[in-house]
């Protein structure tokens, strides 16, 4: 993994980004509730398991690139930054939350496709199952500190929070791009 650049920069980008999700799931009840109505979280998380099975189906379409995928997750943010403006509107609100997880999804495969392309087939497992394990850190770790902000700073911090990960691990992924390919 050190001497394959992606790999390397995949690593610890996939461990900010680990956060990011778990951060989310403790912000869609707190929307839900402040538009009026609990059963909207129900409506965000359908809307964002949509756009994931979506961006899996436009994933399979595009070219594995270290530039597309630093591009995707770049993009991710995009939706997330605009929920600040958008919490207030339900519509527009689920629809963002959809096209987070439509980019998440296409760099989240497109990524996995690289790291099967690139990484040698007698370490592939263990180059996988160190990047799942060390992901599975960031859930509990973002949903204590998620649950901290939201309550002691609001839902504009938590999500500028999860903007600026967003946007420092999809910049180190760029780093790998000439390097890589």
């Amino acid at each position: 993994m050190k001497t394959n650049y992606f790999l390397s920069n995949y690593f610890w980008s996939s461990i900010l980004y680990s956060f990011v999700t778990p951060a989310m799931a403790i912000l869609l009840p707190r929307i839900a509730q402040q538009n009026g109505q609990a059963g909207l979280y129900s409506m965000f998380y359908i809307s964002f398991m949509i756009g994931f099975v979506i961006g899996a189906t436009i994933a399979g379409r595009l070219s594995v690139r270290v530039k597309t995928i630093g591009f995707t997750w770049i993009a991710s943010a995009v939706p997330l930054l605009l929920i600040i403006f958008f919490s207030n509107n339900w519509l527009i609100f689920t629809g963002l939350i959809f096209l987070f997880g439509l980019m998440t999804s296409i760099h989240n495969i497109l990524a996995e496709s690289l790291i099967q392309i690139t990484a040698d087939d007698e370490i592939l497992g263990r180059v996988l199952t160190t990047i799942r394990t060390s992901t599975s850190i960031g859930g509990p770790i973002s949903s204590i500190v998620a649950g901290i902000l939201l309550d002691s700073s609001g839902e504009t911090v938590l999500i500028l929070a999860c903007g600026f990960i967003i946007l420092i691990s999809g910049l180190n992924i760029f780093r790998a791009v000439n390097k890589a390919n």
